[in-house]
């Protein structure tokens, strides 16, 4: 057909010119402030031609397991330790815990220095890049093979055989970044003042009330506490402290600083908020809990905020950071990051392509792929590709709580669902935007997994437009006179589904742009528009959205099936296809809507498996969404591109998992990252 064959020619002819285009439209950059002008640059050639096809590299050894603690005196960068002369700082072995975190290095030693270029879409005081580019404040690591939790925060913890208890061992000294001594009265804080204060916390997460009972922290000593759940709780260490569910962004609450802003500590927290412009206490204490938003807040991370512009933040190691390398440098080794903020990722592209940053590739697309390689070959830097970790690139869903009864009634039909995903071409796409590099697959969960099976992601995954049609024409999904749509079964109107997507991490807009032409075929039309998720998230959870489109991940077994999302219904923004009936599991039928039984079975199996770790609970949540196709896979098993400036060593070339579920660059250790000076 000339005009599909039109369309994929656009979408790849626009991955070869967007940068290009975005790069002329910035000749007059904006004059960015560095720190550090001098740019150090390695002899290393790069290979002009591109190519995706990776070849098989010797596997990396495992390191993530805490190496030997390093003998003799710490320390520390040239920055922090003129500040230690001036009497600004105390000395460094002061200032690090006494158990200091081991970090493993991926390649070598590094050298103290230098400022990181990053990038990021937000506006907040870190974001993408930034993230990536740091090291996350979590109790416990992930493993680089995402099975196993590890010490990171916690020097060490203990579960119970009967999985019921998990007692909890801080590093003895270890201190925020304003020099406050961090002890089990933050880990008290934390609980007490912010998640059993229903002002704060209206409903605790789900994974911290098993079996419907809150868990219960016991405080033994000031580097001691102790959780305590109702029932068995295997998940608990890899799925919440060494990832985030239920804690957040925020794993520990500095106790000190935001008992001030706290009713039960300041009676005058009221006034003080309005001062700041808001109506209630707790409103303005999450702002000032929030670590993305408040530059005063006390931080754990390795690089802290300094200073915040409009169009830059600047951050600065963290002189109290935890951890040191094999032979007692204080990390990070890199004194600064600066995170430049960009409008769209069309500019984001631009400055990529035009050599701009350090590192990027929170928003970068393999549809750009040549373009990327291109600009690093011409600006000392190189392309990685690491696996991307999802179970699919992009999945759909239709909302089966949605308002109208005819619609509703429609999108609850297994035969409409199943019709969606045999009408999408995913060859084609893996051809136009994947080079052929991804998997065909059904969404399930990665490869990899223990519960894979090729059943599953063959489910409904073949191209057949015929049988399309036949479970459509089955329904009594008739034809216009014109013969261009289905008609709704009662109003006899164009089925044309209008409803919003946010484009990031994944190419979602291009991989849209084509199944909205296979969707086409069979008489559904869908009619799109890209959104900020601040706009998708109000409209998700007020039930406005009948249809959704997120990246498939939460497929790796560190986060499969731990909560509602893709294989259960979601009362949140990532998936619209039951937020009623999400809301009533969510808050034990208080609110939202009853679901019908089928829908109750897969929360049962999926409480199992969260107590119980059931290989069979997962398999028959796996072979529900096999058979119904609740949510829609349209491709999976992705490379993701990463542009690294040469000198910037220590980022793994093998490879990681870039994605949630790894919190993408957190097993590889980006505290270790550093420039490399002749």
């Amino acid at each position: 057909m000339p005009q599909k064959h039109t369309r994929r020619e656009f979408i790849r002819l626009t991955g070869l010119a967007t940068a290009g285009v975005a790069l002329a439209a910035c000749a007059q950059p904006e004059v960015v402030e560095r720190i550090v002008t001098e740019t150090v640059i390695v002899e290393k050639e790069v290979e002009k031609e591109v190519t995706v096809v990776v070849e098989a590299e010797a596997e990396a050894p495992v390191v993530d397991e805490e190496p030997a603690a390093p003998v003799g005196k710490y320390n520390e960068s040239p920055m922090l330790a003129e500040r230690v002369a001036n009497g600004e700082l105390p000395p460094v072995d002061e200032r690090l815990p006494e158990e200091p975190r081991v970090c493993p290095v991926h390649d070598e030693i590094g050298q103290f220095g230098g400022d990181l270029m990053v990038s990021s879409l937000t506006s907040n005081l870190l974001g993408d890049d930034g993230l990536r580019a740091m090291d996350v404040p979590n109790q416990l690591g992930i493993s680089q093979d995402l099975t196993r939790p590890i010490p990171h925060m916690l020097r060490d913890w203990e579960m119970s055989d009967d999985m019921t208890e998990i007692t909890c061992y801080m590093r003895k000294g270890m201190k925020w970044s304003d020099g406050h001594p961090f002890t089990t009265e933050d880990v008290k804080f934390w609980f007490e003042d912010i998640i059993l204060d229903t002002e704060i916390t209206p409903v605790p997460n789900i994974l911290f009330r098993p079996a419907g009972e809150i868990m219960r922290i016991e405080i033994i000593d000031d580097y001691t506490y102790k959780y305590t759940f109702a029932v068995s709780h295997p998940g608990f260490p890899l799925v919440c402290m060494a990832h985030r569910y239920g804690f957040g962004h925020n794993h520990f609450a500095p106790a000190h600083y935001l008992k001030q802003f706290h009713i039960k500590y300041n009676d005058q927290a009221n006034d003080l908020a309005k001062d700041n412009g808001f109506d209630f206490w707790y409103q303005n204490f999450g702002r000032e809990n929030n670590r993305f938003q408040s530059i005063d807040r006390p931080k754990m991370e390795c690089y802290i905020p300094v200073r915040d512009t409009p169009t830059m933040a600047f951050h600065e190691r963290n002189p109290y950071y935890h951890a040191v390398d094999p032979e007692g440098n204080q990390l990070p080794y890199i004194d600064r990051m600066l995170m430049d903020r960009v409008a769209d990722l069309s500019v984001l592209d631009a400055k990529t392509v035009g050599g701009t940053y350090d590192f990027a590739a929170q928003q970068l697309r393999i549809l750009f792929f040549a373009t990327y390689a291109e600009g690093a070959s011409d600006n000392n830097a190189h392309m990685l590709l690491w696996e991307s970790g999802k179970g699919s690139e992009v999945v759909y869903n239709v909302n089966m709580n949605w308002e109208d009864d005819e619609w509703r009634e429609v999108f609850s039909d297994d035969r409409f669902r199943q019709a969606l995903s045999l009408a999408i071409n995913r060859k084609d796409i893996n051809d136009v935007i994947y080079f052929g590099n991804a998997s065909e697959t059904q969404l399930t969960v990665i490869p990899t997994s223990r519960h894979y099976k090729p059943e599953y992601a063959e489910a409904y995954a073949e191209f057949d437009l015929d049988r399309a049609n036949e479970l459509l024409d089955e329904m009594g999904l008739e034809w216009n006179a014109a013969g261009t749509h289905r008609l709704w079964p009662e109003s006899k109107e164009p089925i044309i589904i209008a409803w919003d997507l946010v484009e990031t991490e994944t190419p979602k807009g291009p991989i849209t742009e084509l199944v909205e032409e296979y969707w086409k075929v069979i008489g559904i039309e869908i009619r799109w528009q890209s959104v900020t998720r601040t706009l998708l998230s109000q409209k998700i959870l007020a039930n406005e959205e009948p249809m959704s489109l997120w990246h498939g991940d939460e497929t790796a077994d560190v986060l499969f099936l731990r909560r509602p999302k893709f294989f259960t219904p979601l009362d949140g923004d990532e998936s619209c296809w039951g937020v009623l009936w999400g809301r009533w599991y969510n808050t034990g039928g208080e609110m939202g809507e009853e679901p019908p039984q089928m829908i109750k079975d897969l929360y049962d199996y999926m409480d199992d498996y969260i107590r119980t770790d059931s290989d069979e609970s997962a398999a028959r949540v796996l072979e529900s969404q096999a058979e119904h196709v609740w949510t829609i896979g349209a491709i999976g098993n992705a490379p993701h591109p990463l542009f690294v400036r040469n000198n910037l060593i220590n980022v793994s070339e093998t490879g990681g998992f870039w994605t949630w579920d790894s919190l993408w660059s957190f097993p590889e250790h980006p505290e270790q990252w550093f420039f490399k000076q002749s």
